[in-house]
């Protein structure tokens, strides 16, 4: 079947016989005005800001719709499909250079119909043409350019096209579609066939044992950098991505395992990303990920889910190491997001751009002169010499601008031995750190008043879900009721505004409540839900996440074949409904609906979720043993289960020093393999019985604080104090396994 399509490709290629241009094109492009007309297009009236910046684009734009495609099939044209988001920097250069040009948008109006997607509202659709895209052994990436059928199969596609090269394009679609629609319409058909057959095939099952795991590990010893961290494999060694589900499995597999290199991994990675240019030094949080080897030189934008997923990363190596730097970096991150991020409403808006006035990074960057000029000759030579910022800079835009400033500098940490640096400058590690803050703080200022980024405040449930659980983690391992209150708003908006008729949104914006949700808003929403009923113990977040569970399982589970559809049934038609399996900078939806379901059958003993459980442990087994280096996040719950997850519960007045001491006891512990249920009393308890089975017969005896630890609802002894509850944690966390050897080399090049 592949060798078919590669051929169907090939035909395609001949029928259009077009130059290929791709996103990482580093020529200098003509430049195009915008419309001095500037009359509004139909997505003027969308509330997506990435529509909305498209709307006084001349080109005739339609939201994606029913009445695009009856246009196309009336008028007997092409469909031309472009997706993007608001904050994609290459999405704004192909605006500007194509999309603005009156001869090519009047081109396009005449012989297309043109259908706008952001793809962070429309996952389902981008993922349906990305396949495609890919399919063709091409690069994928944003913007995804794709021609169409009026019946929204896909003839041809690529990404960025420079504007030359799209114009002969779509020039020489416009011919062959005139010449030989027949083929065309006849290779769409075939095209389509193959990726429904993909789409739906069966899953190879397996057993999972715990050695599925020992593949991940082998995969991520072999791609590793162990100079610079990250795992991209040479011989490029970049770009490198924050792919935050490889270091959350290594930190479960060193645990479970003892491995300590599988840690020492982690560490590395995160030691080079903290003090990297991809780390915003000044405002707190990390940009979307680094362009070089070193996680110096960043591409500049800032989403909500790489800074919810870092900080929870990094709050599981804390737990887990003890490194105080973990948590003050996570702390500074999340810190970033309630000050810049968050919506009057209590949800957590979506992404802040890479670009500043159409130039990448021109906000976050800084001259030694200008830096020198406003903290003086002193503090400013040591915020150089520590901070990396040179004369000559170590900056350049990515595509030369002459409105680009020279000589410019990224701030990144420019030494490993602060102490050393410390003695070098005649200051103690303290007085250091305070002068830092002090020329941190100025230079904030400064940045601030600077033209700023564009920021896209939708709210999208599957990114609040991933931030709700690490202001979870937050609270539990610092106490603080910010990050906890912080939380419980977004999950309270989303409960009594993205909630309608029982049923699931995905996007509220300016007041609407659009789009069905997908399977990634069930899972990551449910998995942020649990995390929070952990925090405060408030029933309703564990009712509603039970709720979801069920509904994801009735609304998304392929009740023949096994695992989850990314989309409902009941949703929209598009040519085929995916499943989407890989973990990437996002996990999947599948794997963390996986580690839902096994967190919500030991927490609620629902028998609802016994059935899925049991469908979707032998998948994992085929996925995990068949590519382990795709499925990180899903060998992050195949480690839940090899851990034999603890049930820790804790009865006992809150207010109690003893039932304090108890939470505080949990909650400092790396224990991905748990689940904790707390009971004021008793009384409290038998109130729970129907929804927690586990807290029956749970009693403070003898009114005293008392903890419970079990393993498939047989417990250990009553512990009746906090030491007690040590030494039974201490006990049942040690390491099951004697920690593997590295792989042998040449796996990594096998795998692929």
């Amino acid at each position: 079947m592949l060798s078919r399509f590669r051929s169907m490709r090939l035909l395609v290629i001949v029928l259009l016989s077009a130059t290929l241009g791709v996103a990482d094109d580093k020529t200098e492009k003509p430049k195009h005005e915008k419309s001095s007309k500037k009359r509004a297009n139909r997505l003027l009236k969308e509330k997506s800001p990435y529509l909305q910046q498209h709307a006084y684009n001349p080109v005739d734009w339609y939201p994606w719709g029913k009445e695009a495609f009856e246009k196309a099939a009336k008028e007997n044209k092409p469909v031309f499909l472009s997706i993007g988001y608001s904050t994609c920097h290459w999405c704004h250069v192909m605006e500007r250079e194509s999309f603005e040009d009156e001869k090519i948008a009047k081109f396009l109006n005449e012989h297309f119909v043109c259908v706008k997607v952001d793809r962070e509202e429309r996952p389902d659709v981008d993922g349906v043409y990305m396949d495609f895209v890919q399919a063709m052994n091409q690069r994928g990436g944003w913007p995804l350019s794709a021609f169409l059928t009026p019946k929204g199969k896909p003839f041809f596609g690529g990404t960025y096209f420079p504007p030359d090269t799209f114009l002969q394009l779509v020039g020489r679609v416009h011919e062959v579609w005139g010449a030989q629609r027949g083929k065309l319409e006849k290779q769409a058909d075939n095209i389509a066939t193959h990726l429904q057959g993909v789409a739906g095939r069966f899953l190879r099952e397996g057993k999972l044992a715990a050695n599925v795991c020992d593949g991940v590990f082998d995969y991520l010893d072999q791609a590793f950098d162990v100079e610079q961290g990250g795992f991209s494999g040479p011989p490029r060694w970049a770009p490198k991505f924050p792919r935050t589900s490889n270091l959350d499995f290594l930190l479960r597999y060193a645990k479970r395992t003892g491995n300590s290199k599988a840690a020492e991994m982690v560490y590395t990675t995160l030691d080079h990303m903290i003090r990297g240019g991809i780390q915003d030094h000044l405002a707190g949080g990390f940009h979307r990920y680094s362009t070089d080897r070193e996680w110096l030189l960043p591409h500049f934008e800032k989403m909500l889910y790489d800074n919810a997923l870092i900080s929870r990363t990094l709050l599981g190596a804390y737990r887990f190491s003890g490194r105080r730097r973990y948590l003050d970096v996570a702390k500074s991150t999340l810190d970033y997001v309630l000050t810049r991020m968050t919506d009057p409403a209590g949800g957590f808006r979506s992404a802040e751009d890479a670009d500043t006035n159409h130039l990448e990074g021109l906000t976050y960057i800084w001259s030694r002169a200008e830096v020198l000029e406003i903290l003086g000759k002193e503090d400013g030579e040591l915020f150089c010499a520590f901070y990396g910022v040179e004369a000559e800079g170590n900056f350049e835009e990515e595509r030369p601008d002459p409105e680009f400033p020279e000589h410019q500098n990224v701030l990144h940490e420019s030494t490993t031995d602060i102490p050393s640096f410390a003695k070098a400058h005649e200051l103690s590690v303290e007085d250091l750190h305070k002068k830092l803050a002090a020329s941190r703080a100025k230079l904030l200022v400064v940045r601030d008043k600077r033209p700023q980024p564009f920021r896209d405040d939708k709210i999208l449930v599957e990114w609040n879900g991933m931030m709700i659980s690490a202001l979870s983690h937050a609270f539990q391992v610092t106490g603080e009721e910010k990050y906890l209150t912080a939380a419980q708003r977004s999950a309270s908006f989303i409960e009594k505004t993205m909630i309608e008729k029982g049923r699931l949104r995905r996007r509220f914006k300016d007041g609407e409540v659009r789009i069905d949700g997908f399977l990634e808003d069930h899972a990551f929403y449910i998995d942020g839900l649990l995390d929070l009923y952990e925090s405060d113990f408030d029933r309703r977040w564990l009712e509603l996440a039970r709720k979801l569970g069920k509904d994801m399982i009735s609304s998304f589970w392929d009740k023949k074949n096994g695992a989850f559809f990314s989309s409902a049934e009941h949703h929209e038609d598009l040519i085929l409904r995916r499943k989407e399996f890989y973990d990437g900078a996002v996990p999947s939806g599948n794997s963390v609906a996986f580690l839902d379901l096994l967190r919500l059958h030991e927490l609620t003993q629902d028998k609802a979720f016994v059935e899925p459980i049991a469908k979707f442990k032998q998948i994992a087994g085929g996925l995990l043993g068949q590519n382990p280096q795709m499925h990180p996040q899903l060998a992050c719950a195949a480690e839940f289960l090899f851990a034999d997850p603890l049930e820790i519960v804790i009865v006992g007045a809150f207010d109690d020093s003893a039932t304090k001491a108890m939470l505080a006891d949990v909650r400092r512990r790396f224990l991905p393999g748990k689940v904790v249920l707390y009971a004021p009393t008793g009384e409290a308890a038998d109130g729970m019985k129907e929804l927690a089975p586990l807290l029956e017969s749970k009693l403070a005896i003898g009114g005293r604080p008392t903890a419970f630890v079990c393993r498939q609802q047989v417990c250990q002894l009553p512990a009746r104090d906090p030491d007690a509850l040590t030494k039974q944690l201490d006990t049942a966390t040690a390491p099951k396994k004697k920690a593997k050897e590295p792989a042998k080399p040449g796996l990594l090049d096998q795998a692929k």
